[in-house]
């Protein structure tokens, strides 16, 4: 009898992700905003797409991401993802099978001008 075993959730989600929120500060009667990261997480990234676009005195690449974390993270549309030194801005939250098991974040990689 041979037994088949589907690859486990845990060793799935090897990328370490940060989650990044702007907090507001009330300071002296001016509001600012400042990035604070406020979770760390495992996760799965894929990339999805990638479009060069070259212009006059220079080149720019957008570079859409599909991220898969836990269903219990705390994650907004507004906030930003952290891997490595790259930065992702955060497109669309789907819930899988509409339970809270799993969630596909789709992101745009945010490049340095």
């Amino acid at each position: 009898m041979k037994f088949i075993q589907n690859k486990s959730r845990s060793t799935s989600r090897r990328h370490r992700i940060e989650i990044w929120r702007i907090v507001r500060t009330n300071d002296r009667g001016y509001t600012d905003g400042k990035d604070t990261k406020i979770a760390e997480v495992w996760a799965s990234v894929f990339p999805v797409s990638e479009e060069l676009r070259v212009k006059y005195q220079g080149v720019s690449v957008l570079a859409s991401h599909s991220i898969s974390v836990d269903g219990g993270v705390d994650i907004l549309e507004t906030d930003k993802i952290k891997l490595g030194n790259r930065f992702f801005d955060i497109q669309t939250i789907k819930e899988v099978n509409e339970s809270s098991r799993d969630k596909i974040i789709v992101t745009q990689e945010i490049r340095p001008k």
